[in-house]
């Protein structure tokens, strides 16, 4: 459909119906293809786990053979004083500019006020995997406020990564039952100067192990020749990409070339393994490490969000 007859289609508002699921399908597909594709989004399981909840608390703009927009809410568990909302949403890309997100968000305002109780404050939360200038500025203009963000940055592996290696000082180890500990020291001194606790070393582990997208022959630790584990990366699988979870260096070594060596030796073993490309998510607040993403072969594919707007 052509953007000049998809302007002319006739349409309908509506709450979503069972048999839209193959539309919900096409929607998400379009909106990745032009936004950028990532895989920590569900427009399909999310829409339709609403509509499950109450029909209600879906709104879609429907044509004949399209969904032009989708929204839909979910009350997270809530307490006396506050209901939080999550508030989900998409606009077909050939129906952009033309007003509809504005307008599924107000509906998407109404209901969340509306099923939370006024009685209550209201904190209405909005997660998008693939965030658009458009989109930003119609969260800012509706009173959300941008949370954090991150760049989901994307490393072809079709050319040599660089050959930077460890000082051989330093000696790889991958995670093993027994080093498992050592990587979560690693993790614990790498961060401690950023992250206010940490999740106890037995569930922090069971969390990677019971990942079954978790790579532990991809994941490597190094080891200084004192025996300190001074820097890591955790990685996993997401579809056919490579994923690097977690990556970090104790801060006494950072701008030494440890946590660059270790890069590039994991991106050499994905490369080894067939992995066409390596992915990872960096906030936008840490020019350090972009800059650091940057000079190993990764670029910037998309930006994931999170914006809020508390109701009194």
């Amino acid at each position: 459909m052509d953007r000049e007859n998809a302007g002319k289609a006739w349409m309908t508002w509506r709450g979503l119906q069972a048999e839209d699921e193959p539309k919900l399908r096409e929607l998400d597909r379009a909106c990745k293809q032009a936004d950028g594709d990532e895989w920590v989004s569900n427009l399909v399981g999310d829409a339709l786990a609403a509509m499950q909840e109450h029909v209600d608390n879906t709104f879609c703009a429907a044509g004949e053979e399209i969904l032009m927009a989708v929204g839909w809410i979910q009350l997270l568990p809530s307490s006396e004083n506050e209901q939080q909302v999550i508030l989900g949403g998409r606009v077909h890309p050939l129906y952009r500019r033309r007003g509809l997100g504005t307008l599924l968000l107000e509906w998407l305002e109404n209901r969340a006020n509306l099923v939370s109780g006024y009685h209550r404050i209201r904190r209405l939360i909005i997660r998008n995997e693939a965030l658009t200038a458009d989109a930003h500025s119609i969260y800012v203009q509706s009173g959300f406020t941008p949370i954090f963000a991150e760049n989901m940055m994307v490393c072809s592996l079709e050319h040599s990564p660089p050959a930077d290696r460890l000082p051989e000082t330093y000696r790889l180890v991958n995670w093993t039952a027994e080093t498992a500990p050592l990587f979560y020291r690693a993790y614990c001194d790498a961060f401690y100067d950023r992250a206010a606790s940490f999740d106890p070393p037995e569930k922090w582990v069971a969390e990677y192990e019971g990942d079954t997208d978790f790579l532990p022959q991809s994941s490597w630790l190094a080891i200084s020749e004192d025996n300190r584990p001074v820097a890591f990366v955790t990685a996993g699988q997401m579809g056919k990409m490579a994923w690097i979870s977690q990556t970090g260096v104790v801060p006494q070594l950072r701008g030494q070339g440890v946590a660059f060596g270790l890069l590039a030796h994991a991106l050499r073993h994905f490369q080894q393994v067939g992995y066409p490309e390596v992915g990872l998510h960096v906030n936008v607040n840490n020019p350090a490490a972009i800059r650091r993403f940057y000079e190993l072969g990764f670029r910037r594919r998309l930006t994931r969000a999170r914006y809020e707007k508390t109701v009194l």
